[in-house]
């Protein structure tokens, strides 16, 4: 079925973490796609450097001029502009030239046009992330399911060691939200807990848990502990409401867990996609 094949790719999306071009020593990622360069970023005084072109892959930015008499630059968004010059005495912040191409700093330019950048050094890959402004009304939205599905959907940001997956989750996999919020959420697949923070662009992975054996317990796992992390475990004094999706069924489960770990289920509900959660009527009224 069509929306079966859709709803796949959209759980293998969620969970795939970015990989690093063989060819390519650094590679640059924005809004979770890897951008192709002809040219390899490098790493000068600690700062990394991507072909001029790469910054128009960011949300919203242009390259407005090149002048290549007083060798500067002018980068815009709909918003604002900047102009740049290479070689100035800052050289972190300095555009340069290296084999007749503009190279330039990537996290000083992405940051002055209000983009999330980080560093993961396990991967050596740099993550630009950078939401346009519908997208930052539903996060801010009072409606609490816009404002999650805005959550799950906009870029992931990690910069923590990967852990290798436990057994496969056939399709199937869970989101948690501790009650009444939408800036943070937990996801279970193929054995694996992730943490995510929503901060300004980017939905930051801040820990993950290995499920395994039943010591080192986080209390929302019934039947499992973690037998492995990374990262800093987040301290949760909420409930957790949860949808337990199916993909190969379209089918979803609703509910949620208490405090003390006891798990409700308040009903079920058909989901062709991660862009159709539903309120979940009970959140404010389901009892401790």
């Amino acid at each position: 079925m069509k929306w079966k094949s859709f709803f796949l790719t959209c759980f293998a999306m969620f969970f795939a973490v970015s990989t690093v071009q063989a060819a390519t020593p650094i590679s640059i990622v924005v809004n979770g796609n890897t951008v192709k360069t002809d040219v390899a970023p490098f790493v000068k005084n600690d700062t990394t450097f991507v072909p001029l072109r790469s910054i128009e892959q960011i949300e919203g930015l242009s390259i407005k001029s090149w002048n290549n008499k007083t060798k500067t630059i002018v980068i815009a968004d709909p918003s604002q502009q900047m102009t740049f010059r290479v070689n100035s005495q800052n050289q972190s912040e300095s555009p340069l030239i290296r084999n007749n191409r503009v190279m330039v700093p990537i996290r000083f330019i992405a940051e002055n046009f209000n983009s999330d950048v980080a560093w993961d050094p396990n991967t050596k890959t740099v993550h630009v992330a950078k939401i346009n402004d519908k997208t930052k009304a539903n996060l801010d939205s009072a409606d609490l399911t816009k404002a999650r599905v805005a959550a799950i959907n906009i870029p992931k940001i990690s910069t923590l060691k990967e852990l290798t997956s436990g057994e496969s989750s056939a399709g199937s996999f869970q989101l948690f939200f501790p009650e009444g919020k939408s800036n943070s959420f937990f996801t279970i697949g193929n054995g694996i807990i992730n943490y995510y923070e929503v901060k300004s662009n980017a939905a930051w992975l801040t820990w993950i848990g290995k499920m395994g054996g039943t010591q080192n317990k986080i209390w929302f796992l019934t039947n499992a502990g973690i037998s492995s992390e990374v990262g800093k475990r987040p301290i949760i004094n909420d409930r957790l409401f949860f949808y337990n999706i199916s993909a190969h069924s379209g089918q979803s489960q609703y509910g949620y867990i208490s405090t003390n770990g006891k798990e409700t289920i308040l009903g079920s509900k058909d989901i062709e996609s991660l862009n159709d959660l539903y309120p979940i009527q009970d959140e404010n009224e389901a009892d401790n």
